[in-house]
């Protein structure tokens, strides 16, 4: 049976999600390379993102590009572009997927949802989670 074909979006999320698993793999494999005792050869930013990039491929077939200057702002305490943007959103990464999957459900009765119904399903959630902190006229 064949697939439904993934929109662009839905690609460029599960390619954003690969490239975070694969530098979150970078980082542990650079942070165990500096913790390496003095006087043995160590593994620098580039040669991580190589190995990462090449065992990534070996184990799943897919191309991946690491840049080892974003490699260095993670291992100093940066934050990935998934981890920032998530934090700059109103529902929680289980509190989003619930909306989706009750979206879903109610396209399937035959009933979907406009955005008018959707925002104010969305407001529910977040005036019960933040209370009067929430603004009140809601998400966008």
């Amino acid at each position: 049976m064949a697939r439904k074909a993934l929109s662009a979006t839905k690609k460029k999320q599960i390619h954003q999600e690969i490239h975070a698993k694969c530098m979150a793999t970078a980082v542990a494999m650079y942070e165990d390379e500096r913790a390496k005792p003095a006087g043995v050869k160590k593994l620098g930013l580039r040669a991580v993102c190589e190995a990462v990039q090449k065992e990534y491929f070996k184990s799943d077939g897919v191309q991946v590009s690491l840049n080892h200057n974003t490699l260095r702002n993670l291992v100093n305490g940066g934050r990935t572009l998934l981890e920032m943007n998530a934090s700059k959103s109103w529902l929680t990464k289980q509190e989003a997927d619930e909306v989706i999957k009750f979206t879903v459900e109610i396209a399937a009765w035959g009933h979907g949802l406009d955005h008018r119904r959707l925002k104010e399903h969305v407001d529910e959630i977040c005036r019960a989670r933040y209370g009067s902190t929430f603004p009140k006229e809601g998400v966008g």
